[in-house]
């Protein structure tokens, strides 16, 4: 619990979207040093003075070290083509007992929130021993490409924006294809924000990537997988990496169904499939007898044959951005 002292602490590896969870990506440092915003003025000048000084320190000591370091990251991360990528992690259940330095406290009723309320009692200084949960795995993952991401040349203008900004290489597509072996990510679940973040309509993907053949325009985008900012590029196009292009909804509208058909008029297209589809209908029959809460929704019922009829929109839930194993021309 965040307000609960003895509930310990849990070690992480923040996303992106923060400044000490971005460098690493880029494979170097990076570091937070938060100042309380309720402290005074001088403590919090104090503090940011003495961390820049300490880093500044350590630069003119290891600065030529941590150069050759990070010539070698960008080697490494230059060759991940086809390995497997940490896009989050999380710490796991497994924990230690620790000693921390803290305050004495209370926590007793609030009249005001109703719950409990935690008092610090700074003249009386305590050694906590708490849990500390450290072991911090990879819990979403990815496979990099052999050859890297195609982006569609509807989407291309926008993404090449975002991925100029981070000094991401990537070409255009001079050649279409028509019927390119690509991987496509299809949505199984979208989950969209109900609130805005930042002044984005956020939306977490769950689904999978399969090989699938589709169209590649000239004028798309290649990204490369072979490039030193490799882990910078899963972040941003792999849909489900936490601050990917996709969760901060810059493709909504593939997620969107823009078409549907009426309910009067699915019922009867139904009844026409049933009859002419033996197979259809023995389908159809276990799915009703085997998942109670398909069985029990109408819409779901309704739509198991608007997916199969000849009207049904096969882009819907299909993520834009493509995988490929061979560089397009």
């Amino acid at each position: 619990m965040a307000d609960d002292p003895s509930s310990g602490f849990a070690d992480g590896v923040p996303p992106p979207r923060l400044s000490n969870g971005y460098f690493y990506l880029r494979n170097r440092m990076g570091m937070l040093v938060e100042t309380h915003s309720w402290r005074d003025y001088a403590t919090r000048v104090r503090v940011t003075r003495n961390a820049i000084v300490s880093v500044m320190s350590r630069v003119a000591r290891d600065g030529a070290a941590w150069i050759t370091a990070a010539a070698e990251a960008d080697r490494r991360a230059a060759s991940l083509a086809g390995n497997v990528v940490a896009l989050a992690y999380k710490a796991t259940d497994a924990s230690r007992t620790i000693p921390f330095r803290g305050y004495e406290y209370t926590r007793t009723p609030s009249s005001i929130s109703g719950g409990l309320m935690t008092r610090y009692d700074e003249a009386r200084p305590q050694v906590w021993r708490v849990p500390l949960r450290d072991d911090v795995r990879p819990n979403v993952t990815v496979t990099m490409p052999k050859a890297g991401y195609v982006v569609p040349a509807a989407y291309a203008a926008a993404v090449a924006e975002k991925l100029a900004l981070h000094g991401i290489a990537f070409r255009n597509v001079s050649v279409s294809l028509l019927r390119a072996p690509v991987e496509a990510f299809r949505a199984t679940r979208v989950t969209f924000s109900t609130t805005s973040v930042e002044g984005h309509n956020t939306v977490k993907l769950e689904g999978r990537w399969a090989p699938e053949p589709r169209e590649i325009v000239a004028g798309s985008l290649f990204v490369p997988s072979a490039q030193a900012k490799s882990r910078l590029v899963a972040a941003l196009l792999e849909p489900q990496a936490p601050d990917s292009l996709a969760q901060w909804g810059l493709f909504n509208t593939a997620f969107e169904k823009k078409e549907y058909m009426e309910e009067y008029v699915a019922e009867e297209v139904a009844r026409q499939m049933l009859a002419a589809d033996p197979a259809l209908a023995a389908e159809f029959k276990r799915k009703v007898e085997s998942d109670a809460e398909f069985a029990k929704d109408k819409a779901q019922r309704l739509e198991f044959f608007y997916r199969r009829h000849s009207s049904w929109d096969e882009r819907y839930d299909l993520y834009p951005v493509m995988r490929v194993d061979t560089e397009p021309r």
